[in-house]
């Protein structure tokens, strides 16, 4: 329902849009307020999702603080789409409603469950690796730095003075899942080794990819709400709250009890950027001697010339 009290993660996305538009336009609340005759209290009502505008009411929003074009197309789809408490975003991370959802969901949550059977979770992830992940889908390079340098904004969630409590779960399939570079999932791994060490607001711990049947998921404890469950997809993202979101206690448990402890992912962890490090010196012998054949004018090896 229109004007009532709800945070539902349409509505959350919906204000955390209006909320950004709003600062870069650089108004405060009270001169947002004066220009649509709003009350300001209402205003940051609806920028934190407890109490959602009308389509018209965002329009007004929207031509106050000059916004066009393509952004105001897809605020004026969540505006027009917000009710219900469960959401699906068609769509990837890439696309300007999925991702401002997905990070007005980490602003406010106080702690974060993540299992990440097959990649490493966005939060953790590289650039490089992060450039790995997105590549195949996106070759348009400029776009391609923009949604890496934004999944790696929203690691502060993770990180400083207000990083919130996190535990995550990485299957023994993402630590093998390198895309064919083995340099960059060095640089991964030796991150995530780093950081089990270091992080006192974070745990990560290594699981069978197939502990449970779910694949990936982050699940956000709110303040505001009941906690809400993210299930991303490669073309779309879908928010679970209430009874569905609740579910996924059960299968968090399982996680638990299967997964490696603290030390023991730190262990195998060690062990598997010592096979990356074996497996990069060797890509880079074999690279340097290719490149000494070739400007030596020297033929191949039977064997090296030699397909199977």
């Amino acid at each position: 329902m229109r004007g009532t009290d709800m945070a539902s993660p349409r509505a959350r996305g919906l204000g955390a849009a209006l909320r950004d538009a709003r600062i870069e336009a650089r108004f405060g609340l009270r001169e947002l307020g004066r220009r649509i005759g709003v009350n300001p209290a209402l205003l940051s009502n609806w920028e934190l999702g407890q109490r959602v505008p009308t389509p018209e009411e965002v329009s007004n929003v929207l031509g106050a603080l000059g916004v066009t074009g393509e952004r105001k197309a897809w605020i004026m789809l969540l505006a027009h789409g917000v009710t219900g408490p469960s959401w699906s975003s068609v769509g990837s991370q890439a696309d300007p409603a999925h991702y401002t959802t997905l990070i007005a969901h980490e602003r406010v949550a106080t702690a974060v469950t993540v299992w990440a059977p097959l990649l490493i979770p966005d939060l953790l992830q590289v650039p490089d690796y992060a450039r790995l992940v997105f590549g195949p889908d996106l070759r348009d390079k400029q776009k391609l730095d923009q949604v890496v340098e934004s999944r790696m904004d929203r690691n502060r969630i993770l990180f400083g003075a207000g990083a919130v409590k996190a535990e995550m779960f990485i299957g023994s399939e993402a630590l093998r899942n390198h895309f064919g570079d083995a340099e960059v999932m060095l640089r991964q791994t030796r991150f995530l080794k780093d950081l089990v060490g270091l992080s006192r607001t974070m745990t990560i711990q290594l699981a069978p990819s197939q502990a449970v049947t779910e694949e990936a998921f982050s699940r956000y404890a709110l303040k505001d709400t009941s906690d809400v469950v993210y299930c991303p997809h490669r073309a779309m993202g879908v928010f679970l709250v209430g009874k569905e979101a609740a579910s996924y206690e059960v299968t968090i448990e399982r996680l638990r009890a299967a997964a490696l402890s603290p030390a023991e992912s730190l262990a195998r962890l060690s062990v598997v950027v010592d096979q990356l490090l074996k497996e990069v010196k060797a890509q880079r012998r074999a690279t340097d001697a290719g490149l000494n054949r070739l400007l030596t004018g020297e033929e191949p090896t039977t064997d090296e010339s030699t397909t199977d």
